[in-house]
Order: C-alpha cells, then sequence, then structure tokens
C-alpha cells in the first residue's frame, strides 16, 4: 500500500509558497487517498455514492471542493477507519473534557507524513535551530495526560529545537484534577531567562495569557526565543483580549519580537497544521486546502464572505478525514499577504452553532477560573 503523491506533497519544502507542481501533487494526492478510502470505509463509500462522487473525478484544483466532507460531529461520535485497528501506532484524543471527544488514530506512515507536514512548515518559518533551548509548556503534561491530543502535539514541537530543560505548567493535583502552576511557572521562566539559552513557550493561549497578565514583574527572555499558541482563544477573547493585544503584552512583559510571537491552529479531527506567518496571517501550506462553506447550502464561498471552514488534507490512511466540515466560522482573504508568500490566507472568526464543541481552550478556561 503505497501513496506516493500523497508522501510527496506532505513533504514540500516551502509549503507556504504554491506552484504549479505543488498544486497537481496535491490533487493527485486526493485522488489516491480518496479513491482507498471509498474502497475501504464502507461508511465513505456510501456518502460518495449519495452524492454520486467518484475519485477518479478529481483532476484539478476545482475538483478538491467537490470531495464529500464528513461533518466534525461526526468523529466526535464514530471511530471511523479505513485499515485494520491493529495497524495503529498512536491514538490521540481532541481534549480532556466531559464534552465530546474525537479519537484520531495513526498508523506508521500517516504519521510520517503528517510529521512532514509540520518539519517542512517550521523549516520555512525559522523555527529549526540546532541550539540546545529551554521549553516552558502551557499544556497538559504528558506523563499525566497520556493520550490527550494537545500534550501530545505541544510536546512534539520539541524535536525542532533539541530540549535542554521542559517545565510543564498544567498538571494534576492532589484531588486527581488539572492545575496551572503559575509560581513555579514563573520560577522556571526566571531560571530560562538567567541561563542565556533560548527559550520557547507552547501552549494554550488561555493559560499564557493569563500567566501574562498574572506575572508580578517583567522576564527578559534571551534572542532567538519564541512563543507559540495553539488551543483555540475562547477564554482570551471573552476578556476581550485581541490577538494584537495579547501579543503587545507578551512582547512587552518577555522581551520577545512581536514576529517571534505566533499562533497555530488545527483540530484533532484534521491534525494538519497552520502556523501564522511573520505578518501574523494564517496562510493555506501546500498539502491543505480550505475552503469557506454556506452555513445551510454548504456552497463554497468567495473571498471575503464568512462561512463554515472546510478543511482538505490528504495524509491520512488509517481514517477517512481527507476532507471535513468543521464548527469554525472563518472566511478566505481575498489579495496577496503582505509578507511576501503567495499561498491564500483565512481569518479564523469563532465556532458557529448554537452548542459548542468542548475542546482544550473551553476546557482550558475553566482551569484558569478555578485558579486562587
Amino acid at each position: 500500500m503505497s501513496f506516493p503523491n500523497a508522501r510527496a506533497v506532505c513533504g514540500v519544502a516551502d509549503p507556504h509558497v504554491w506552484t504549479p507542481e505543488k498544486s497537481r501533487l496535491m490533487v493527485a494526492a486526493c485522488r489516491e487517498l480518496a479513491a482507498f478510502h471509498a474502497r475501504r470505509s464502507p461508511e465513505l463509500a456510501a456518502l460518495y455514492r449519495r452524492r454520486g462522487f467518484r475519485p477518479d473525478s478529481i483532476r484539478g484544483e476545482a475538483d478538491l471542493r467537490r470531495i464529500p466532507m464528513l461533518c466534525v460531529s461526526a468523529m466526535k461520535s464514530f471511530l471511523l477507519t479505513s485499515l485494520p485497528r491493529r495497524r495503529a501506532v498512536l491514538r490521540l484524543t481532541s481534549s480532556g473534557t466531559r464534552g465530546q471527544k474525537t479519537q484520531i488514530w495513526f498508523d506508521r506512515a500517516s504519521l510520517a507524513r503528517c510529521q512532514a507536514q509540520l518539519a517542512g512548515l517550521w523549516k520555512q518559518e525559522g523555527l529549526l535551530s540546532r541550539r540546545p533551548t529551554n521549553y516552558l509548556m502551557f499544556v497538559y503534561d504528558p506523563k499525566e495526560a497520556k493520550d490527550l491530543g494537545i500534550a501530545f502535539s505541544d510536546t512534539n514541537q520539541q524535536r525542532f529545537a533539541p530540549a535542554a530543560r521542559v517545565f510543564y505548567a498544567v498538571r494534576k493535583g492532589a484531588s486527581g484534577g488539572w492545575e496551572f502552576r503559575r509560581e513555579q511557572a514563573l520560577a522556571a521562566l526566571e531560571s530560562f531567562a538567567a541561563e542565556g539559552r533560548p527559550a520557547r513557550l507552547f501552549g494554550i493561549p488561555s493559560f499564557i495569557h493569563e500567566f501574562v497578565e498574572w506575572l508580578p514583574r517583567a522576564v527578559r527572555l534571551p534572542p532567538g526565543s519564541w512563543m507559540v499558541t495553539g488551543g483555540g482563544w475562547k477564554a482570551a477573547e471573552d476578556k476581550q483580549v485581541s490577538r494584537e493585544e495579547f501579543r503587545a503584552r507578551a512582547a512587552a512583559r518577555l522581551g520577545l519580537a512581536p514576529e517571534n510571537i505566533r499562533d497555530g491552529y488545527g483540530m484533532a479531527e484534521h491534525c494538519a497544521p497552520y502556523l501564522e506567518c511573520r505578518r501574523h496571517r494564517f496562510h493555506v501550506p501546500a498539502y491543505n486546502r480550505v475552503f469557506a462553506r454556506h452555513p445551510v447550502t454548504l456552497e463554497a464561498l468567495p473571498p471575503g464572505r464568512p462561512g463554515l471552514l472546510e478543511l482538505v488534507t490528504p495524509w491520512n490512511a488509517m481514517m477517512p478525514n481527507l476532507a471535513i466540515l468543521s464548527t469554525d466560522l472563518g472566511r478566505i482573504e481575498a489579495g496577496r499577504c503582505p509578507c511576501g508568500y503567495n499561498s491564500p490566507t483565512f481569518t479564523l472568526l469563532g465556532r458557529g452553532g448554537l452548542a459548542k464543541h468542548k475542546g482544550c481552550a473551553l476546557h482550558a478556561a475553566e482551569i484558569v477560573r478555578r485558579q486562587p
């Protein structure tokens, strides 16, 4: 079982720069994965038949928006696989909340393709380094979180700069509940600053926002330090803090260059990474496609029109999540980004619907509210 086009497009260099060859690979990769899932997933095959869709009809860019989508709620309610479950080498869940959870399973080759996507993106954005680096992680300690996706994904970033020391700020307390260890995080941060090595801060924005606002004194991190947030902005936005304000405050309190404060976007159901460019806009990497869909008709909307975001990526053979309709609202932007990349950009506008899927950001907000 081989997916040469999927492997090639997931491993492209400079994924924020689109070329005709990368487009050709993306089309061919989606055709490969759609055909495979149609053969191996009864649920997806039924969906394709109902929509009158044939995988071999994917011939060009315009065809990618015709691929029938799975709704994200389906993956929260059902475990859909296209390979025998014994082939899974990694199993993650979407969050540690009391709400619905998504299970995302990886076979070895699919995990390698997903990791290649991330490596290419981080290399292009200048985040690969050979210098030993200290890490302050505002996520759940993976020793305690085990299969929680946000803990795995943030810890996974440590492979791009060798870890010297690592501190996890969210750990379980004596009662078994998650606790945000602010004082211990401050001690680690000040120790990192005094040591002089570059530091990297990763985690959920609500934890980092709470920490930055609480800091009793400014701490200047060494040159080459970064902050990368991810996991949702719900708690910070509820406090009427815009992303621009958050960056300005974090830069002032931590001595970081604004271009070294980036936000990431992704979800367990999709897993392909998105990272802001230096001008703080989300680009669509060459191995992904993003469409804004009308919430009633599901038609693909033109740039500037808000809709539900559909996310397409051809990395996963284990599960039929080639095309996912999310509950996130967003719009595709017109024109090119001033950073110079030619890939399309999109803006996140919030969550759609009356019922929220309770993800990591909302769970983090609950933990923050419990702090004394």
